[in-house]
């Protein structure tokens, strides 16, 4: 049986785990440490801290798909995932805001090119690259919602170590021809 733990004092560990096997290249995997002082696999920088629902989530699925016993034992877990909820709300607020700006400036340069009717190729390249920054982040956005999709849902959404381009099947460096160089 495999327990992961979250204590304020000792932060979030892993324990039942060796040092060495197919559950420890899971964390490692991860991003999860080997502490000498706690002897088991733990999250860096958790001490005294939230706990994150997001990188145990990760873990215990990722743990269970292999085929290991489970279980969570953490301090006041609803109260952690409001934290990390909030967490989400605040990002996703943050994405909107940059997203808003640049649609408004979008906006404003496509009104100024229909009164003048020409542009530079200085004003075309702008345009391409903010048309590029809109995308992106309208892509993070939609990462960001579905990561508090499943924390409402209490599932984990992504994986951590995934390519950001598989979580959210956008690819910026693939043209209409192709791979860019």
């Amino acid at each position: 049986m495999i327990e992961i733990a979250h204590s304020s004092d000792q932060g979030t560990a892993v324990w039942g785990v060796p040092r060495e096997g197919r559950a420890a290249e899971i964390l490692q995997a991860a991003g999860w440490c080997w502490s000498r002082r706690l002897d088991a696999f733990h999250l860096s920088g958790s001490r005294y801290q939230a706990v994150s629902i997001l990188h145990v989530d990760e873990a215990a699925a990722a743990l269970r798909a292999e085929g290991f016993d489970v279980s969570l034992r953490i301090e006041d877990e609803r109260a952690h995932r409001r934290y990390a909820l909030r967490l989400a709300g605040h990002q996703m607020l943050y994405l909107e805001g940059k997203l808003s700006k640049v649609d408004r400036l979008l906006e404003r340069h496509f009104r100024i090119i229909a009164v003048d009717g020409q542009t530079s190729v200085g004003a075309d390249l702008w345009t391409i690259r903010m048309l590029i920054r809109r995308i992106d982040l309208e892509e993070r956005l939609r990462y960001w919602r579905d990561v508090s999709g499943g924390l409402v849902e209490g599932k984990p959404t992504h994986r951590r170590g995934t390519p950001y381009c598989e979580i959210t099947g956008h690819s910026p460096s693939e043209g209409p021809g192709g791979a860019v160089l």
